[in-house]
């Protein structure tokens, strides 16, 4: 049975030990789906955040459908990576054959019910967030109905924070629990409601690794966007010394930014794959479909140990 005790530093080196075994598979899906997602995103990144804090203007009538092509294209980069790269890792953990184009061909199959269950589970994010709007909006309503007036002394920020950290916990909550919804969806064959229900069923015993694993990578995706937008605003604002340097450092950040986050969204899909096996053997689900005689699996006292499929 696997460990509870289950540390992310164990999904890293269980993940690496694949990366090692296929460096070449890795690299090309990463170079195909990974890297182009993550420069493109990087790149218009300055643009979107500029322009949500401008007002529109007449010569921007073309932007909402630039948007929508640009949006587009940057799921069927995520979309695609993720299965390939899921599939592949799934494989290879029980030393199964898969070949760069048996992974790209697993996209066919995976994209649209990927595709039908993320849209499911941002409605039910929205209906959500919608309903906890409109109890705040009552609650406001009722305060100042009995003349309840917050303190001038409190610092707007500290206000928005305090009132959203509910909505927050609730979302952050749902996340960890549908932590394997994307290997589910790629895995079992199954979309809708099914995958978020079954995530919810693995994953339970393992939260507490699934939160790891949530907040390391949102917290240092969070910093490598963070240091891009920083980098871009100031050279921007210094564009007046030598446009052509300015230039030519911006796209080699964007570049070296770009490789450090495709990397951690490659090492993000797969410890959510290895710990989706985990979890499958954690509740007594030993992967009956595959022929390989043992798998490694982490006991209680932390050593790895063969399980007999």
């Amino acid at each position: 049975m696997a460990s509870k005790n289950l540390k992310l530093r164990d999904l890293f080196s269980e993940s690496g030990k694949i990366f090692k075994a296929h460096s070449r598979h890795f690299h090309t899906l990463t170079l195909i789906f990974l890297f182009p997602l993550s420069f493109l995103f990087l790149f218009l990144l300055p643009l979107n955040f500029n322009h949500s804090f401008t007002k529109p203007s007449s010569t921007t009538n073309h932007q909402p459908f630039f948007h929508l092509l640009y949006s587009l294209f940057l799921s069927i980069l995520s979309y695609s990576g993720v299965i390939s790269i899921t599939n592949s890792v799934f494989h290879f953990f029980y030393d199964q054959p898969v070949n760069l184009l048996s992974a790209i061909n697993s996209i066919s199959t995976s994209f649209l019910p990927l595709l039908a269950t993320t849209v499911v589970s941002h409605v039910i994010f929205f209906f959500i967030s919608l309903f906890y709007g409109l109890l705040l909006l009552l609650l406001i309503s009722g305060a100042t109905l009995f003349s309840v007036t917050i303190p001038h002394s409190f610092p707007p920020y500290l206000i928005a924070f305090f009132v959203s950290l509910p909505l927050l916990l609730v979302l952050v909550h749902l996340q960890v629990k549908w932590t394997l919804v994307h290997v589910i969806v790629v895995v079992e064959s199954c979309w809708g409601l099914e995958p978020l229900r079954r995530s919810a069923r693995l994953i339970k015993g393992m939260k507490r690794v699934a939160l790891s694993s949530f907040l390391f990578y949102g917290f240092f995706a969070g910093i490598i966007v963070g240091n891009y937008l920083l980098f871009t605003m100031s050279s921007t604002s210094n564009r007046g010394n030598g446009n052509w340097v300015t230039v030519v450092c911006k796209w080699g950040f964007t570049a070296s930014q770009s490789c450090f986050l495709a990397q951690f969204m490659l090492s993000n899909i797969a410890v959510n794959t290895v710990l989706y096996i985990y979890c499958k053997a954690n509740h007594g689900e030993l992967a009956e479909e595959f022929e390989k005689d043992s798998v490694s699996f982490l006991l209680d006292d932390g050593k790895l140990s063969n399980i007999a499929v």
